[in-house]
């Protein structure tokens, strides 16, 4: 998935902030958010959650579901 969020990253720069957490170097993180499946996306707008989104899927899928989330 990496190469994926790389380049939504890289596509929607102007409108999104992409960050990647390394989950066994966060323990604590990890479960304030409950992830429980890898990969997770968390949506976040203005600090709060607005999405979580579980596992893989292809880039424009990806985008929707984030945008999505954001309206």
């Amino acid at each position: 998935m990496k190469p994926t969020v790389d380049a939504v990253a890289s596509e929607h720069s102007d409108s999104l902030i992409i960050a990647r957490l390394d989950i066994d170097e966060n323990p604590k993180t990890v479960s304030e958010y409950g992830v429980r499946a890898i990969p997770m996306y968390i949506v976040f707008q203005d600090g709060e959650v607005v999405a979580q989104i579980v596992g893989g899927m292809p880039k424009a899928t990806l985008v929707e579901r984030i945008f999505d989330a954001l309206e």
